[in-house]
């Protein structure tokens, strides 16, 4: 795999976070952020973990409506998730033989 199929491979994952974080904005605006994003874990396979983590790190109340995030704030949110995410992956990948260092 090269490395635009990579860039675009993780460019569609956010996009695909943004346009789910997107969705329930406008078809459930009353609904709390919380649920929202449980909603997406469920859908997208998310890490539930980064969820958490990206809404502290944005200082974001959980119990805010979703309808009440400006696109900006969405778009980070959406960015923060997938990031954290990506870090989680990463770390639970075990190391490849070919990449240890000998003892």
């Amino acid at each position: 795999m090269n490395r635009s199929m990579l860039r675009r491979l993780i460019q569609s994952d956010y996009e695909n976070l943004f346009d789910a974080l997107s969705s329930r904005q406008h078809l459930q605006p009353h609904e709390p952020v919380e649920a929202s994003l449980a909603h997406v874990v469920d859908c997208l396979g998310v890490c539930p973990g980064a969820t958490a983590e990206a809404v502290k790190w944005l200082q974001i109340d959980p119990a805010t409506p979703i309808g009440r995030l400006r696109r900006t704030e969405l778009t980070q949110l959406a960015r923060s998730i997938h990031r954290f995410w990506r870090q989680r992956t990463a770390e639970a990948a075990p190391a490849e033989p070919g990449n240890r260092r000998p003892s």
